[in-house]
């Protein structure tokens, strides 16, 4: 009686021991490539060159944008985003997190195919997934609140 349930008890683990390693691999190979940094987090390139400057890109706040280009590495795109008004003056929301999305945000959530960039901070410098298309939306997302505080649509920039 024993010896059947020996038999099944082996190939399951022989079974499990081919399945495990390819859900292992077909999973890490969906992710999404990790995003190439080509300067030190939080500062512009001295090669940098300012592209487009707006304060009315973001639907419910004002926020000054800055969007910047590497000479050197044409690939890639940079955004500065800064409050607008008095200069002490944050967004007032807590732990906002800024994405890039190709898709407009519907709603509460933020698109599954969305990539995050960081921590929203003003001044920071941010580097744009451009690689993902030339147009798209920048949305702060409140994680506290499971809430989109804000989007700004991102037309083609060269």
């Amino acid at each position: 009686m024993i010896q059947p349930l020996r038999t099944v008890h082996r190939r399951a683990f022989v079974g499990l021991a081919l399945v495990l390693p390819a859900i292992l691999l077909v999973g890490l190979g969906a992710r999404h490539p990790p995003q190439r940094l080509s300067v030190p987090a939080g500062q512009l390139p001295n090669s940098a060159h300012l592209l487009r400057k707006s304060d009315t890109l973001w639907q419910k706040q004002t926020i000054e944008s800055e969007f910047y280009s590497d000479s050197n590495h044409p690939g890639d795109m940079f955004v500065v985003l800064n409050p607008v008004g008095h200069p002490a003056r944050e967004v007032i929301e807590p732990d906002l997190l800024l994405y890039w999305s190709t898709d407009q945000p519907r709603g509460d959530s933020v698109s599954s195919h969305s990539q995050l960039l960081g921590a929203f901070i003003a001044g920071k410098v941010f580097t744009l997934p451009m690689s993902l298309g030339r147009t798209g939306y920048l949305v702060l997302f409140s994680l506290p609140h499971h809430t989109v505080f804000d989007v700004a649509r991102v037309e083609t920039l060269s």
